[in-house]
């Protein structure tokens, strides 16, 4: 069995970012002037593990995570991550004023999300429509505990296994450890 791993990041009208995709599928080094994005991508690839918005190291007076990430009703993170059957993708926006989740068991394409106009689209139901009908997409996910159940594989809902990245009803020691490389130091952020 291969192990599953996040492949990519995709930045779509996100913390400033017009359009990027990030790749994070092996040794990955982050160097660059101030003011270019590298706490922006680290954040991000930390809430991916974590999905706690208070503990990325955004330091007061800065702009909350769902101000700063999902500015606007067609802004996006998406997670794409590798596994034995094929990449499957997280698509990350806001609604109802907070970051939720949904599961699409599919490669990322950039159609789903962006017309031929480079028209980013914001109704789920037209995205929706735009994703293969043969391709399971999950239910909104609106609590980071329940996200984080998912792909840590402590779920009992079955039509979610397949997005767990390990199986382990401890893996809160896996984000926290993740959460201490990241913030141990004041110089990444």
């Amino acid at each position: 069995m291969k192990m599953k791993y996040l492949n990519k990041i995709i930045f779509i009208n996100s913390a400033n970012i017009p359009y990027a995709e990030i790749s994070v599928d092996g040794n990955v080094h982050f160097t660059g002037t101030q003011g270019v994005g590298k706490s922006t991508v680290l954040r991000a690839l930390l809430f991916f593990y974590n999905a706690d918005k208070h503990r990325l190291g955004i330091q007061q007076g800065q702009k909350s995570f769902d101000d700063f990430y999902f500015s606007q009703s067609n802004s996006y993170i998406l997670y794409e991550v590798m596994r034995d059957n094929g990449a499957y993708t997280i698509v990350v926006c806001r609604y109802q004023g907070r970051a939720s989740w949904r599961f699409v068991d599919a490669p990322y394409q950039r159609e789903w999300l962006i017309d031929g106009s480079n028209h980013v689209l914001s109704d789920w139901v037209k995205i929706r429509e735009r994703i293969d009908k043969n391709v399971a997409v999950s239910a909104r996910i609106e609590s980071g505990v329940m996200f984080k159940d998912i792909i840590f594989g402590n779920t009992h809902d079955h039509k979610y296994t397949r997005y767990a990245l390990v199986q382990s009803p401890h893996y809160q020691n896996i984000p926290r450890s993740i959460q201490n490389v990241f913030l141990n130091t004041k110089k990444l952020f």
